[in-house]
């Protein structure tokens, strides 16, 4: 890569007179210098990424049918098992963690684990290996007053189709061929929010979103279309798709085939419709923390010159988002070598940012 990755389109948008959107008199693309621009291409970016998640089946619109299953004294907090529908005759489980001595009502985080064969288990402390244990961050949160909610992601764990291994979700789209599965993870978290609002010790006016990996990229695109979620932070969760050297990571042919729709743009060599930066723009102005190894989607240590002026070109970019709302000091990136890890350092990082923006 000869050039330094440009990511000046965030602050782009067509102008024209009056008639521009019937296709009359000339148009050019300006920069964008109030909010109020921002709004209507935010709006806009908003659409692209609906039109390539895909259609929704008939039949999701349903009551949850919340329902509490038991719940265990932990000695610091209780974990009640609840369950409720995302789908027709499609019940889950989650874990919902809640301080005994807290007052109510607490702020409270939703923790989207990364992709392994146990899914929440390990967000709430049952992976005993090192790794585990630096995933368990619905374990973590609690025991600093928040409540936590911790399910499934699709084709994992309990959500695992028969004769699939972990995150082999070809059957999905056998059912819902229209649809994608990064899409119905949106679909699941939006339920996911419509639960914590129901439970009696959470503020709903304090919800925020953890991740890593793949809860970290859910948590991004979540934060870009959910303004339930008042603050976020993904932990090596995602990747500009013009700087990926493989695009098809995000729309493969099998194992975990996360969005059939993007395809074409792959395989093309088009750019796909909307990229990380403008995702994370989206958060504007609510509080998010982009955590990255730029050592990462098989860049290597040698290559840190190209991903880290890559990195520090969108924070300039999408900060400027965040200026238009008078926040700029509500976006932060860390960018790091430790490659795909969520380390004590970045966790502490993590929870920090959450407890000053949900704990106020």
């Amino acid at each position: 890569m000869s050039q330094p990755m440009n990511f000046n389109d965030l602050l782009q948008i067509r102008c024209g007179g009056e008639q521009m959107m019937m296709g009359s008199g000339p148009t050019e693309v300006i920069e964008i210098e109030s909010r109020e621009q921002w709004e209507q291409k935010a709006e806009a970016l908003r659409q692209l990424y609906r039109l390539i998640l895909g259609h929704r089946p008939d039949g999701y619109d349903q009551p949850l049918d919340l329902q509490t299953e038991s719940e265990e004294d932990c000695g610091e907090f209780l974990n009640r098992t609840v369950s409720y529908m995302v789908g027709p005759d499609e019940r889950i489980r989650a874990y919902v963690l809640i301080p005994k001595d807290a007052s109510a009502p607490l702020p409270a985080v939703l923790t989207i684990h990364p992709t392994n064969e146990i899914g929440r288990e390990q967000t709430i402390g049952n992976d005993p290996s090192p790794k585990g244990q630096s995933h368990a961050y619905g374990l973590h949160l609690v025991r600093r007053g928040y409540v936590t909610l911790s399910y499934d992601i699709d084709s994992t764990n309990e959500r695992m189709y028969p004769g699939q291994r972990y995150f082999g979700n070809a059957p999905f789209y056998d059912k819902c061929p229209q649809w994608s599965a990064r899409g119905k993870d949106l679909y699941d978290y939006s339920c996911a929010v419509d639960v914590l609002e129901q439970i009696p010790e959470v503020d709903p006016n304090r919800i925020g979103s953890i991740g890593h990996s793949q809860g970290g990229g859910i948590t991004i695109d979540v934060m870009a279309i959910e303004p339930r979620v008042k603050a976020g932070v993904s932990n090596c969760g995602d990747w500009p798709f013009r700087l990926s050297k493989n695009p098809f990571n995000r729309c493969r042919t099998g194992w975990w085939i996360g969005n059939v729709h993007l395809r074409p743009f792959a395989l093309t060599g088009k750019q796909f419709p909307i990229d990380l930066h403008e995702k994370i723009a989206l958060s504007a102005p609510r509080p998010f923390l982009k955590i990255t190894a730029l050592n990462d989607f098989k860049y290597t240590p040698e290559e840190e010159h190209v991903t880290r002026a890559a990195f520090e070109e969108m924070e300039r970019s999408v900060r400027q988002v965040y200026e238009l709302y008078g926040a700029g000091e509500k976006v932060e990136f860390f960018n790091h070598m430790k490659a795909h890890s969520f380390s004590e350092e970045e966790r502490s990082l993590a929870y920090d940012f959450l407890d000053q923006h949900l704990k106020s």
